[in-house]
């Protein structure tokens, strides 16, 4: 467990960090050796991972031999990827499909507020295409199994070394490294540099509680789909990811872009998924 020691701390640091993470979102994973994987729990609040709790191990070679012919239903998916986990704390992130994928000893990814502006809207991944021609962006798509088959064909069409920054459009950044320090790094990088090129203010919490009626009626990502859902508005969840949307609503109009706000499709799909139910209910105990 010591070799994982600066991967906990990093972890627990990014989940501390309001501005990248909210209540249970994100997740981190570091490649152990040729087969082993550590990954965040589903539910758990990275800024509480510790050695002794918050992550669970899991064979990372055959979940990602696994998606070369994965189940058919999101429910089904979830299932078979519990299985492939030999110790740790409750159910591995309903990502851990692409942090196996992923061709890196690091994966850090988060739902950075600032650069959430961008993915959020219209007018973002034009803007990102240009500030970051070297990066992948994903169009919108649903987190868990559609995510880590969509990432999976991007890998198998890349070299190694290309696979650095991801954009995943109404939801967050990936960053991927052999270097833990250098994946945090370029984590904090892109936030910070898209916080200047929009002349963003700083995110407080505090300044984002008197939420903007639309976001009870249109979605900008998923886990504002999952807390308006669990009806418990006192729940950091709840409270930590409308203060996000609020922010990212209001800096988006501010900027003079045009918010891209979820389907219909695509929220009814978000709403049946069963690692979203369970993440939930963990949230609220």
């Amino acid at each position: 467990m010591n070799d994982l020691k600066e991967f906990v701390e990093i972890s627990s640091k990014l989940g501390s960090d309001l501005s990248l993470v909210q209540a249970g979102g994100g997740n981190t994973s570091q490649k152990i050796d040729s087969k082993l994987m550590a990954v965040k729990s589903s539910g758990t609040f990275l800024r509480n991972i510790s050695l002794e709790k918050g992550f669970c191990i899991l064979n990372y070679e055959d979940v990602k031999n696994y998606h070369d012919m994965p189940a058919e239903t999101e429910s089904m998916y979830s299932r078979d990827i519990n299985q492939f986990v030999k110790s740790g704390n409750g159910r591995p992130s309903m990502e851990s499909g692409f942090h196996a994928i992923i061709p890196k000893k690091f994966v850090l990814h988060s739902h950075p507020v600032y650069l959430n502006v961008l993915l959020c809207s219209q007018e973002g991944e034009s803007i990102l295409n240009t500030l970051y021609p070297d990066s992948v962006f994903i169009e919108t798509i649903a987190p868990g199994m559609k995510l880590s088959m969509k990432i999976k064909l991007i890998v198998d069409k890349m070299n190694e070394d290309d696979i650095c920054t991801l954009f995943l459009q109404n939801h967050g950044l990936i960053t991927a490294s052999n270097n833990l320090i250098n994946c945090y790094e370029m984590h904090k990088n892109v936030a910070k540099n898209v916080k200047k090129e929009l002349s963003l203010p700083k995110f407080i919490f505090e300044n984002n509680q008197d939420i903007d009626p639309i976001l009870f009626e249109k979605n900008l990502f998923p886990d504002q789909i999952v807390f308006y859902d669990s009806g418990d508005r006192d729940s950091d969840g709840f409270k930590e990811n409308f203060a996000a949307a609020n922010y990212i609503f209001a800096q988006i109009n501010g900027s003079g872009l045009t918010p891209l706000f979820l389907e219909s499709q695509l929220i009814d799909y978000i709403r049946s998924m069963d690692s979203e139910k369970y993440r939930l209910n963990l949230e609220q105990k």
